[in-house]
């Protein structure tokens, strides 16, 4: 016991103390930098998910009201413009949940379809866009509801 008491003594003690306080706070501090680079970056990627799958909603939108436009015209003579529809939902299908996916592919049924039918005028284009105010008339709209919902799920978790 005499040779711990030797070493030991109250300025070794404070010393020792100060070190492995220090020592302690460095340690915290570097475990609460990695903790928050951690989340910050879990973020970005949140954040460029949810970017990456507003774009792709909107291009289908975008061009799914371009053809179903087109469809209500007297004739169908490029069967090309239908590629980037539907080449779309492959593309949302790669990041998006079911629910957006099946969406979308009720709306390219709906143009498809709409294709086949019978050409309207325009008095009855525009009466049809009078009556339309539920899902069933507008397939995007349906498709637009669902994708808000996908993407405030995805920022939910920012």
């Amino acid at each position: 016991m005499r040779l711990i008491g030797e070493y030991w003594n109250s300025a070794t003690v404070s010393a020792l103390a100060a070190i492995v306080g220090s020592l302690a706070g460095a340690l915290c501090s570097a475990i609460s930098a990695w903790i928050a680079q951690r989340h910050q970056d879990r973020r970005e990627l949140l954040v460029k998910r949810a970017s990456h799958r507003e774009q792709l909603y909107s291009d289908f939108i975008s061009e799914s009201a371009r053809l179903m436009a087109d469809a209500a015209q007297p004739t169908f003579q490029d069967p090309r413009r239908l590629i980037a529809t539907y080449a779309l939902p492959s593309r949302i299908r790669l990041s998006s949940s079911t629910k957006v996916v099946d969406s979308a592919e009720r709306v390219i049924k709906a143009i498809l379809d709409s294709y086949s039918e019978p050409n309207l005028t325009p008095e009855e284009i525009q009466s049809r866009v009078g009556k339309g105010n539920g899902k069933d008339d507008d397939p995007l709209r349906d498709f637009s509801d669902i994708c808000r919902c996908d993407l405030e799920s995805l920022s939910s978790g920012f």
